[in-house]
């Protein structure tokens, strides 16, 4: 389905970045891996083959954007989808909030998708098809975490920004994938340890109707299907993907 198609994914390297980047190639793609981790980019080129082209920058860094943005005409010439993947999030008391922590969150979270659309949009407008997925979260709708103000705003910001790209980049579609529980590596970069994070999928699991944790290939397929021209009058959506979890009437701590 995907044959000739360039994707551009940040936060590649792993997680949902890793797991859509691979659905992607297995239908026919090339993608362009994003990612700050760049020994964790060079193995995920090594598992993911040539059609798999490692990019290491930096979301939170303009310069870093732009070249990225030289290197993709040059090689391609245009840009069909660009996936907003990129996250990190820890807990933080309100009392004690550094201006750091605010700026640890909000450049990788907004500032970074609004910069990859200031100079990726010229590129996917020269696509038959192009199309931009923000990935937000959950804990944009509802928050019942305490110290999770950072993540959970920066995430509904998105939502938000996803409109605007509707309203002032016609022609390219713009949606909002707001995952649920996902098993990925952004809780131990959080700071919790195994055992805390099994705790936590264990005090999920209840709450989720679908009956499993979710993988990063649930939200890829969403992805390859918003990304697809059977989704061209989809635009502006937001999408959950919980299996079920926001329909429970007791919530928690959500990424």
């Amino acid at each position: 389905m995907f044959k000739d198609t360039v994707v551009l994914i940040t936060g590649a390297a792993s997680g949902i970045g890793f797991g859509t980047a691979r659905l992607f190639i297995a239908e026919g793609a090339t993608v362009v891996g994003f990612d700050l981790e760049a020994e964790a980019l060079a193995r995920a080129s090594d598992d993911l083959g040539e059609h798999f082209v490692s990019r290491p920058g930096d979301v939170s860094n303009e310069v870093d954007i732009a070249a990225a943005a030289r290197f993709v005409e040059e090689r391609f010439g245009r840009l069909d989808t660009l996936v907003n993947n990129a996250g990190r999030g820890t807990l933080v008391q309100m009392e004690a909030l550094q201006e750091t922590d605010f700026y640890w969150h909000y450049d990788v979270l907004v500032k970074g998708p609004m910069l990859m659309v200031k100079h990726f949009a010229p590129l996917l407008r020269k696509s038959a098809n192009p199309s931009i997925l923000n990935i937000s979260s959950s804990a944009a709708r509802v928050e019942h975490t305490q110290n999770h103000f950072l993540y959970s705003t920066a995430k509904a910001a998105m939502l938000k920004f996803t409109q605007h790209i509707v309203r002032d980049l016609p022609g390219i579609r713009a949606n909002t994938i707001l995952p649920g529980w996902i098993d990925t590596p952004i809780y131990a970069r959080a700071g919790l340890d195994e055992a805390t994070i099994k705790l936590v999928y264990e005090h999920a699991l209840p709450r989720i109707p679908a009956g499993r944790i979710g993988r990063p290939e649930d939200i890829g397929h969403c992805i390859l299907f918003l990304s697809s021209p059977k989704a061209s009058y989809i635009n502006g959506a937001s999408i959950d993907i919980h299996g079920g979890y926001l329909s429970n009437a007791d919530w928690g701590f959500l990424w």
